[in-house]
């Protein structure tokens, strides 16, 4: 898949993969694709992503985990660059960061001690690409790789298009993905320790 934009920088490649994944007309039938991948490998807590704008959905994966008693499912709830997971006790349409509106999660009161001790088994990734040892680029923000830093034993799972494999150079703060699963296949990458 190698082509004139091979390991461009991850800035050069933001446009180039936002007008990829615009220009897939059948998201919902890949994003039902994926899903039927990705069910298989989840249990204990796992934190999803609200999808927003051009990015494969993600409602339909939440509102299954949320069926399944062995999930507790979780969104992340995103202030000034910082992920905090939030257990969802409904779905809701998404504001311009992913946050979910605030009656979609528990009761912060109810959930104040608990998102304390916390430990996400399983963390569904949005991203813009991904490459082939399993760096994502992401929105330029760092807050995944953050929270994947302070969170070291969290599965983290891209979830994607095929169209948006693209070959860059991750930078220094950059945090690899366990695997990739898109519409077509699950990738695993070579440094995973266990992914599902």
């Amino acid at each position: 898949m190698l082509n004139e934009f091979t390991y461009k920088s991850k800035e050069k490649w933001r446009s180039e993969l936002i007008a990829r994944r615009r220009e897939i007309t059948d998201k919902p039938e890949r994003a039902a694709c994926a899903t039927r991948l990705i069910l298989p490998m989840l249990k204990g807590n796992v934190m999803v992503y609200a999808s927003i704008g051009t990015e494969i959905s993600t409602e339909r994966l939440i509102t299954e985990l949320r069926e399944r008693p062995d999930v507790t499912v979780f969104a992340p709830y995103t202030v000034a660059g910082e992920i905090t997971p939030r257990r969802i006790v409904k779905w809701g349409a998404p504001d311009n960061y992913g946050n979910l509106p605030s009656d979609c999660y528990a009761s912060v009161r109810d959930e104040k001690a608990r998102v304390q001790s916390i430990k996400i088994d399983y963390c569904v990734t949005p991203l813009l690409g991904f490459n082939g040892d399993g760096y994502r680029i992401g929105y330029g923000k760092g807050c995944y790789d953050k929270f994947f830093a302070r969170c070291k034993t969290v599965k983290k799972i891209g979830f994607a298009f095929d169209a948006q494999f693209a070959e860059f150079t991750p930078t220094e703060n950059d945090v690899p993905l366990d695997c990739c699963v898109t519409e077509k296949k699950v990738i695993y990458f070579r440094h995973e320790s266990y992914c599902g």
